[in-house]
């Protein structure tokens, strides 16, 4: 019981690292890349867009690179669904969402194109079946760059470049008499220290359970890593939510859904071709399908109302249930 205990400690002291980490490291390199020029927009965009899916791809790279490719996998099809059903969910029982048009339009058949591409490399076409390649994990990572070369054209296209100009320059002779050298390369330097030490624990953890109650690892992936890595979303979701500001969660976690199978699973296949259980495939139907059912709603109601929200709560224990 006390080393049940005791791995439950350690699973949760990962997590924090691995969040914490993830902020320090987008804030102190967010401040360095401003203070050394970098428009905001190529910030905004890369760092601070990698900065939702960092704890995933910390703990997904972890596991890979002690052969839990299975973690690896479930982690980021299990975060992915965690975000529709419970980030959303939670949201909308606090606070009906409303819905922005550009999310439509352009973020959500994004997310489609990316999980299109993600079960069609994983299935028996393309490969031998449960398995994603190298080759493959490479082809996700460049539509990682077309995807952000498409939205930071679209952004630099509706901009009014004098008065954005004015700011930047207002900012940055703000942030260079505020700038500190030493402070914001301890903030990097940690963060990623926090990543590496936080994802080593998580997974370890992961491992233990595995071992302890006999689990296959790409259920833990899908549930434990998963959900624990999905907390930060669910954190800053609800908490805008209270603050009237729930429209903004709804592009969040289409985003970082993006970013989770572009990213992480491609990072994660360059380095080691990434093989998972039937278990994990299965579930690739429950994202296509959670995905689909948060479209139709967006469409039909222009908003999440909160007994949709109440259903995909309830609709996310009853999957955990199914899978256990």
């Amino acid at each position: 019981m006390f080393l049940i205990l005791g791995w439950t400690a350690i699973l949760a002291i990962g997590i924090v690292l691995l969040v914490k980490g993830a902020d320090f490291l987008v804030d102190g390199g967010a401040k360095i890349a401003a203070y050394l020029g970098v428009p905001t927009i190529i910030i905004g965009l890369t760092l601070v867009s990698f900065g939702t899916s960092l704890p995933e791809l910390g703990a997904s790279l972890n596991a890979v690179l002690k052969s839990r490719q299975g973690i690896s996998v479930g982690n980021v099809v299990g975060s992915n669904i965690a975000n529709i059903l419970l980030v959303l969910g939670v949201s909308s029982i606090i606070r009906p969402i409303s819905v922005d048009v550009d999310v439509i339009k352009r973020e959500i058949p994004m997310m489609f194109g990316a999980m299109a591409l993600f079960v069609l490399f994983a299935g028996p076409i393309l490969s031998d079946g449960n398995r994603i390649e190298r080759w493959q994990g490479g082809l996700l990572l460049l539509a990682l760059v077309a995807y952000l070369v498409f939205f930071a054209s679209i952004v630099l296209k509706g901009r009014d470049d004098e008065i954005i100009d004015e700011v930047e320059k207002e900012e940055r002779k703000t942030l260079k008499e505020e700038f500190h050298w030493p402070m914001n390369i301890l903030k990097v330097t940690g963060g990623i220290f926090g990543i590496i030490v936080g994802s080593e624990l998580a997974i370890r953890s992961a491992i233990f359970y595995i071992e302890r109650f006999d689990l296959i690892e790409g259920v833990v992936g899908l549930t434990i890593i998963a959900l624990a890595t999905s907390l930060p979303e669910l954190s800053t979701s609800s908490i805008a939510a209270f603050k009237e500001e729930a429209d903004i969660s709804l592009g969040n976690v289409i985003g970082s859904n993006t970013f989770n199978i572009l990213m992480v699973i491609g990072v994660s296949a360059v380095v080691i071709p990434l093989t998972f259980s039937e278990e994990i495939y299965s579930s690739f139907l429950v994202m296509i399908i959670v995905s689909v059912f948060l479209t139709i709603s967006i469409y039909l109601g222009e908003k999440l109302s909160r007994v949709e929200g109440i259903v995909m709560v309830v609709a996310y224990f009853a999957y955990i249930l199914y899978l256990y």
